[in-house]
């Protein structure tokens, strides 16, 4: 994973909606939700809730 795929999925863990994520990161929030996409993809997570526990439990 890049480290921008890293980055969102741990704001997502922090509890950031997209447009919190866009902010913090300082990119468009259509960015946001691709990174968003890919890095859960690529985690073989199926939602929003399954990425905070993974990023929660530290991995």
């Amino acid at each position: 994973m890049t480290p921008r795929e890293r980055e969102v999925p741990a704001c997502i863990g922090r509890g950031l909606s997209n447009a919190e994520i866009a902010e913090e990161l300082d990119m468009a929030e259509a960015t946001t939700k691709t990174h968003v996409s890919r890095a859960m993809d690529k985690l073989g997570l199926k939602n929003r809730v399954q990425a905070a526990i993974h990023y929660s439990e530290g991995r």
